[in-house]
Order: C-alpha cells, then sequence, then structure tokens
C-alpha cells in the first residue's frame, strides 16, 4: 500500500507491512482514527472520540466501504493535513474533521455501500451491560438515540447522547448487529481487547456523496452542530471552511520550506510534528495546555508538558507558553516541587473510570485541588521529581532568548518567577537535601514504573542536574535584574549565598557520580552504577557540571551500553544497560518488564542527538542522524500516520505504547531546528 503527505506537492513510500498503520485527524482536543486497511482491528482506541470537558467520549467504531461482501481495501492512503483520503481503484473516500463534526465524502463509478459501525462510550468505560441504540429518519437525517442504563434492565439510565448523520436518502438499511471485536495491538499491550460494537447502519451510493456527523448529549445541539458545519461548509468568503483550511495549509507550506535544507521526507516529517503539536494546545475546562498524547493521555503532565515546551518557544507560540509557564508558577507546592498531573474539572469528578487508561504509575489516583489557585490536578498517587526543574530549565531558555532582546516578560512578571524560584529552592532544600544531594522517592522520576527492584529511588543523576539548573537560573535571574534594572531595584537580602551553593554542589555532583569516565544513574542507591540514557539528559540540564572531554567520555561509554542499530539508517538508545539482567528486548506493553527497562523511547533519543550536536556534531553525526531517521520513519508510516509514537521496542524500530505522544512530536520539532534552523 502507498502511504503519502501531501501540500502542494506529494510524497509516497510503499510499505507492505501495514498491520498497524492508522490514519488521525485531531482538532480541538477531538481525535478521528481508524485503520488504513479496515480488515483490521487494531484497537478499541480507534475511532471518533469526542473531547467532553477533557474526558474523551467515543461515539463511531469504524467507516469503511465494502460490495455487500466483503470489506473494501485501498491502495493508497493521502494525508492531507486537513483531510485523510482513501483511494481505491474505482472508489475515492475522503474524511475531514471539523469543529462540529465530521464530513464523510466518498465517490464511486459503480454502486457501492458504506457501512458504519458504532460504539458509544466514555473512553475507560469498560461496561457492555445496558447500551441501547435506537435509529430512525427525518428527511435526509438519520437520527441515532443511545442510551446507557446500569444494568441489563434497562431500568436506570445513566447517560444519553444523539448522533446525527445528514445526507441520507432511500438506499440505506439498518443493519441493528452487535459484532465482536478483538483488537490485536490491545491484547499484545496486555490490555482489555475484547469489545462488542454496533454495525447500525449500510447505506448504498454511487457517485459523489457527503455525509456529515455529529454528535451531542442534546438531540437539537446535535442538530445545530449539522446547521453549523453546512453553513460553513457552503458559504462563500472568508469564512468558508475551505478559505480557513488554505490559510492553514499555507502555513504549513511555509514550514515545508525547509526541505531545502533536509529533503522532502524529513521536511514533510517536521511539518506533520508542527501540525500535530497545534492540535495539542489543548483549551478545556479553563486550563490551557499541552495534552501528553492519544489516545489516552487527554491530561496536561506537567513532566511532559514542560520537556515539549521548547518546540512551542522555537516555533514562536509566546502567548500560549507564557499562560503553561504562569500555571506551573503559580502552582508551586509546599514541597517545593509542581504537581504531576492537571486535569480537567469534569475530569476531578468523573469517579466511573481510571482517568489514563496506562496505569504504569501504580498507587491510588486521588483527586486534590490547589486551593491558593483553583486549579485541579490529580497527584496520581505519586509525585514528580523533576517536573520543577524542567520547568526552570524552560524558564532558562527563554533567559537566554531576553538577554537577545526577545522579550516575553515584563519586570514584575521577572521579579515575581525569581520569588517563586526562591521560594521553590528553599523548599526542595528543606524537604529533599541530605548530604549535599536532592533525595527522591521510589517512582518519581520520569522512569516511574518498577520491576524487580528498579524503583529509581534515592539520588538520581537528572534530579541533581535539574536543582543546579535552577540554581544557576536564580543566579542569572539576580545578575539580569541587578544589571538591568538597578534602578528600580530595592536591595535583597538572601538566606544563602546561592552561587556558593552551586559551586559546592556542583563540585560534589562531580565526585560522587563521574567514575572512570562514566556518569552513574544514581548514588549510593540501588541500581546506581547502571548505564542509563538519563546521561543525556543531564547533559542537557546542566552542561556546565563538566568538560566537554569528559562529557564525551560519558556519551561514549552510554552508547557502547545503550544504543541499538535498526538496520543500517536507523537505531535507538535502550534505556538500561544491555547487560542488565531487567533488560527486556521486546514491548511488553502494561506490565511494566519492558517500558523502562529497554524500550527505546523517541523523546529520549531526540534528545540526546540534540545534546550529541551540541557535544561535538561531527564526532557523533552516525548517531544523530539514524534518530533522526528513525523518528522521521515513525512519523511518516508508523502507528498514527503523521504522529510520532511514545516508545519503540528495542529490537526493531516499530510503533508501542502510545502512537500520538506529545513530547516525542516535540522533540522531534526541537532537534530539527537544532540541526537545520537554529
Amino acid at each position: 500500500m502507498k502511504i503519502s503527505h501531501k501540500l502542494s506537492e506529494k510524497y509516497t513510500e510503499e510499505r507492505t507491512d501495514i498491520n498497524s498503520s492508522i490514519f488521525m485527524l485531531t482538532r480541538n482536543g477531538d481525535y478521528f482514527s481508524i485503520p488504513v486497511n479496515p480488515n483490521y482491528n487494531i484497537s478499541n482506541y480507534l475511532g471518533y472520540f469526542l473531547n467532553i470537558k477533557g474526558v474523551l467520549f467515543k461515539t463511531l467504531e469504524n467507516i469503511y466501504l465494502s460490495d455487500d461482501i466483503e470489506k473494501k481495501v485501498p491502495f493508497e492512503i493521502v494525508n492531507g493535513f486537513n483531510c485523510f483520503e482513501r483511494l481505491y481503484e474505482n472508489y475515492y473516500e475522503s474524511f475531514t474533521l471539523v469543529n462540529d463534526g465530521l464530513i464523510y465524502e466518498v465517490e464511486s463509478n459503480d454502486e457501492v455501500y458504506v457501512e458504519i459501525e458504532l460504539d458509544f462510550r466514555w473512553i475507560h468505560d469498560y461496561d457492555d451491560i445496558g447500551r441501547e441504540y435506537k435509529i430512525h429518519k427525518i428527511d435526509d437525517s438519520i437520527i441515532i438515540d443511545y442510551n446507557k442504563y446500569t444494568d441489563s434492565s434497562l431500568k436506570n439510565k445513566s447517560y444519553s447522547g444523539y448522533m446525527i448523520i445528514n445526507g441520507v436518502f432511500d438506499n440505506y438499511e439498518i443493519i441493528n448487529k452487535w459484532v465482536k471485536k478483538n483488537y490485536d495491538y490491545d491484547s499484545m499491550r496486555n490490555s482489555r481487547s475484547e469489545f462488542y460494537v454496533y454495525h447500525a447502519l449500510r447505506i448504498k451510493f454511487v457517485g459523489k456523496n457527503k455525509l456529515l456527523f455529529s454528535f451531542s448529549d442534546k438531540k437539537i445541539d446535535a442538530f445545530e452542530k449539522i446547521f453549523n458545519i453546512k453553513k460553513k461548509t457552503y458559504r462563500i468568503g472568508n469564512y468558508s471552511i475551505g478559505n480557513s483550511f488554505d490559510y492553514y495549509n499555507n502555513y504549513l507550506e511555509l514550514k515545508y520550506n525547509l526541505k531545502e535544507l533536509t529533503g522532502k521526507k524529513t521536511a514533510f516529517a517536521y511539518v506533520n510534528a508542527v501540525n500535530n503539536l497545534n492540535n495539542l494546545m489543548i483549551t478545556s475546562s479553563g486550563i490551557s495546555g499541552l495534552w501528553a498524547g492519544l489516545p489516552w493521555f487527554f491530561q496536561y503532565w506537567s513532566r511532559d508538558e514542560l520537556i515539549s515546551l521548547k518546540a512551542l518557544i522555537l516555533e514562536g507560540k509566546k502567548d500560549f507558553v507564557k499562560q503553561i509557564i504562569m500555571r506551573h508558577i503559580n502552582s508551586i507546592l509546599s514541597n517545593g516541587r509542581i504537581p504531576n498531573i492537571y486535569i480537567a474539572n469534569l475530569a476531578v469528578n468523573y469517579k466511573k473510570i481510571n482517568i489514563y487508561e496506562n496505569n504504569v504509575n501504580g498507587g491510588d489516583h486521588s483527586n486534590d485541588v490547589d486551593i491558593a489557585h483553583n486549579i485541579p490536578y490529580e497527584t496520581s498517587g505519586i509525585g514528580s521529581a523533576d517536573s520543577i526543574g524542567w520547568l526552570f530549565r524552560r524558564l532558562k531558555d527563554i533567559l537566554i532568548m531576553l538577554e537577545e532582546n526577545i522579550s516575553y516578560f515584563d519586570l514584575d512578571e521577572l521579579f515575581l518567577i525569581r520569588e517563586r524560584l526562591y521560594y521553590s529552592i528553599n523548599q526542595i532544600l528543606k524537604n529533599y537535601y541530605y548530604d549535599g544531594l536532592i533525595r527522591n522517592d521510589a517512582l518519581e522520576t520520569w522512569m516511574d514504573t518498577s520491576y524487580g527492584n528498579d524503583y529509581r529511588e534515592g539520588f538520581r543523576i537528572e534530579i541533581q542536574c535539574g536543582f543546579l539548573c535552577m540554581l544557576n537560573l536564580f543566579n542569572m535571574l539576580n545578575n539580569l535584574l541587578s544589571k538591568s534594572f538597578s534602578n528600580n531595584l530595592s536591595p535583597t537580602t538572601f538566606e544563602f549565598n546561592y552561587l556558593v551553593l552551586e559551586d559546592k554542589m556542583k563540585s560534589l555532583v562531580k565526585e560522587r557520580f563521574f567514575v572512570n569516565g562514566y556518569l552513574n544513574d544514581g548514588w549510593n542507591c540501588t541500581n546506581d552504577y547502571v548505564s542509563r540514557p538519563n546521561v543525556f539528559l543531564a547533559y542537557y540540564l546542566y552542561p556546565e557540571l563538566l568538560e566537554n572531554s569528559e562529557w564525551e567520555s560519558i556519551f561514549d561509554n552510554a552508547l557502547s551500553r545503550l544504543w541499538v542499530d535498526w538496520g543500517d539508517d536507523f537505531g535507538g538508545l535502550a534505556t538500561i544497560d544491555k547487560e542488565h539482567p531487567l533488560y527486556s528486548k521486546r514491548y511488553t506493553g502494561q506490565n511494566n518488564i519492558s517500558y523502562h527497562r529497554g524500550d527505546s523511547w523517541y523523546y529520549l533519543n531526540n534528545l540526546a542527538a540534540i545534546c550529541m550536536s551540541r557535544l561535538n556534531k561531527d564526532k557523533y553525526f552516525s548517531y544523530i542522524t539514524k534518530i533522526l531517521n528513525s523518528s522521521t520513519e515513525d512519523i511518516l508510516f508508523n502507528g498514527f500516520i503523521g504522529a510520532a509514537s511514545e516508545v519503540s521496542s528495542i529490537s526493531k524500530l516499530e510503533p508501542a505504547g502510545c502512537f500520538c505522544q506529545t513530547w516525542s512530536i516535540a522533540t522531534y520539532i526541537e532537534l530539527i531546528h537544532e540541526l537545520f534552523i537554529s
């Protein structure tokens, strides 16, 4: 099958293995995704999902063509960014996601059937009892009434919803059949894989036809959405859907000009990354930020969000960046850290289901509210030891831009940032400072799953470097404010000499962690000697820790123990030494065996390539190129076409985990800037 990406020109490659290839469209937190080949049942997380106040609700399971006997298989999939197309010998389909619903177009030279399967449910509501669909027709619209009951008696209703399918005339059949689906990817991940979906309709078409889909918990609202789609679709002028899409495509075309430096393939991957990052910028229930990913990471995870923020800075999203920064600044807790996860109000109160499927963090998932700032968040039973360091690493990035006369913050905001940084530093010193280092509890770093004796508790290298970055930023801010705004400053007295504190801690970290050319993962704790790619995070957060020659020794030794080639052109880093007893060659899904003990993370590979480029681009050129190629291949052709996967098995390049992971997308954009734009 051919997979293509198209703007003013087209890039196409042939793929023989399309079992896990999926096309996806996203808009304002809604997403539509179905397999490129309808014969494959990949995951129950595919379909048409709506963002309802921060929680995803599934409506459509699948739409596909048949001849009443077998499903039609396309010979080409075309990603048009605002739409996806499936091309057949005698047929054509396009799918366009808009604010009020889904536009489906089909063109055929002879009679063909459009099959429509439904699966109305909250994203993690696995209860199949008491589900009722009623179908009737008014004029050219099919109305589907859905009721969910608490039991099979159909007496106690818990939820109602309405789907309108507009554009249906006479040639339709109500199938009214429950179909059992077994999803291969879900089964492989050890997730629930057996579901029943509702085969609702079969519509016969010939020639050019269009269906409009909308959904709401109120019938009148569902009809109003259809009216809005029609009004915007057919209106002539600046407000038509076509014109707004044209404007956005022009924006993407400008990004695609990078092809003059990178070639078409990498340029199209960059444009896809920009497009999907834009679509993950969500405002929901008063919170604006970056969702961590789709399908199941539809929340604002502070670590993921802040690691991803550099891409928004580089792409000039100043106002959105400031909203995220100030939310985190105003959410610093009494322990000096920031919340692990921020969630929308409906999710806070949504008690019936787990709000995230990938239950890798363990523990009770209690809901808390930051009363002082009225920001809802969930602690998920564990803290985040490193998010606070990433917050101030990003502020340091912006501060460097300030010195280049790129303004983000006014004087009052800079003073507020320094005050909150001062508070955070001192509270961390009060709560986590032992024997000259910063300690974290089990599962509080980004490696937040356990298997065997691997919890990463104690003194970890990137936590030390994150705190050193905070000290360094505090000293930079003091210097900047005293020099630039001396007439506006009154004398300030601080509890410590933070220049001395930074210098002493820097020396101590080097003494305890840098051993025989290796930078150990921890000090005086379990698995402290083990080689892991966190040394690249340490460099990224605080390169001042060591001399360049020392960092080169560290990178060389880490690569010798962690690097795996995936053929001649691709490669990535394992998350633990390949000789370690806990090393797992294959992705094992939700049971955590491989998650941080083998699986190769695209975000970390991208950051490692950035670090190698900054340290010695010529020396590490082969590694950088293979990481770039691997991420490019994943974005264009694997998993969700156009998005970046969470992880790959370390044994070979393949999509795994969450198929649209924000920090994988964002760090790819950052890598492109590092190599070609900056």
